[in-house]
């Protein structure tokens, strides 16, 4: 069924494999030659299992939005699913993806009040982060990194919770996330369930979560900012169990992804200190207490981590297959149940005619529409 497909040539009995394996490449670079050599859709193999590899935008939309039912989401649901609960829409797929997503509080239509009242508790969480840091970089270097991903949790609590949690819940938290990566990474397919130690994290993860959530349900604070209370006032009909367990899910969703695109921003503009500079003189003209609507009308910083994420996307790739019980068409080519497909938006977002100088950090090229058109 491939054999119309370019790709790179495989070798017997490992495929592609040996591209990948002891190389500096990072395997979505390596896809990302693919796709400059062969075009929107190739195939590699690994061993005898065949990846189709999408370049193509107006492919990978119909994988994506307008052909959603022809395929479904494999990894990493089955790595995943032990750390995440099937509360999570991140590892569903069909009917349970959107009774998931339908039900999340992130898609209500009062999420838009939860984000402008939990402001000035998340000011006042980052105003004490950054006096701390001020303190302790006089002294001493430190990994930005490890710090900014303690106060994105930290940062999260309170708009999820109320209130920041103890050092114990963020241990939880980081042992679990770190057993996930492992399952994700492991060329085999992971266990179903997690080792012990694993299973005993889990539940103390879940206790602290299910006790905001008893009280936040017995207190029904109508002053409460976060999004547990506002949730409940809203009456929402997700289980207790679920509904606490889609507050802890809220941390695996971003506590990665946000300080990889903070530290991501700040490093392109130490290589580019013109911008760095265009950005702090815009930055330091908002208020000190600025809201919701001042903050999102700040268009350099919304350029500037568009553009850090256009150029190093904290999930450089993702994936999806055919679905196990038929074959589809995609491109012209005729897939197979099952077919493993790899979506590569790291080479889409460098990839000129669509952008120009692809390359290079341009913050202002989201300007004149262009960030709507994306």
């Amino acid at each position: 069924p491939f054999a119309g497909l370019p790709g790179p040539k495989p070798l017997f009995p490992v495929g592609n494999l040996l591209d990948i394996l002891f190389k500096t490449d990072r395997p979505w670079e390596v896809m990302a030659k693919y796709g400059e050599r062969y075009g929107g859709m190739s195939v590699m193999w690994m061993f005898n299992q065949p990846s189709i590899i999408l370049n193509d935008a107006r492919l990978i939309t119909e994988v994506l939005c307008t052909r959603t039912q022809d395929f479904y989401k494999d990894e990493p649901c089955g790595a995943l699913t032990p750390v995440l609960t099937r509360s999570s829409p991140n590892i569903n797929n069909g009917a349970e993806w959107t009774r998931t997503r339908t039900q999340s509080p992130m898609t209500q239509t009062w999420i838009g009040e939860w984000r402008r009242a939990q402001m000035p508790a998340l000011r006042s969480a980052l105003r004490s982060w950054a006096e701390r840091m001020t303190s302790v970089t006089d002294r001493e270097a430190v990994p930005l990194q490890n710090e900014v991903q303690r106060m994105t949790f930290d940062c999260f609590s309170v708009a999820t919770m109320g209130r920041e949690r103890p050092d114990a819940a963020y241990q939880d938290f980081m042992s679990l996330a770190t057993q996930g990566s492992k399952r994700m990474l492991t060329p085999r397919r992971p266990k179903p369930e997690l080792n012990v130690r694993g299973q005993e994290t889990r539940k103390r993860f879940l206790k602290v979560l299910r006790e905001q959530y008893d009280a936040a349900s017995a207190s029904r604070n109508p002053a409460a900012f976060d999004l547990l209370s506002m949730a409940l006032r809203q009456n929402t009909q997700v289980p207790p169990d679920e509904l606490s367990a889609e507050m802890g899910n809220v941390f695996y969703g971003g506590c990665f992804s946000v300080p990889s695109t903070i530290v991501s921003a700040l490093y392109l503009m130490t290589k580019h200190p013109e911008e760095l500079q265009k950005l702090t003189a815009t930055i330091r003209q908002l208020d000190d207490d600025c809201d919701l609507e001042s903050l999102e009308g700040c268009k350099p910083l919304d350029y500037a981590l568009r553009e850090a994420m256009r150029l190093l996307p904290a999930v450089p790739m993702f994936g999806r297959r055919v679905l196990p019980t038929a074959a589809t068409k995609l491109g012209g080519c005729l897939l197979p149940p099952n077919t493993s497909i790899w979506i590569l938006n790291w080479l889409l977002q460098r990839s000129a005619p669509h952008w120009d100088r692809p390359l290079e950090f341009l913050p202002d090229r989201w300007g004149g529409g262009v960030a709507e058109a994306n």
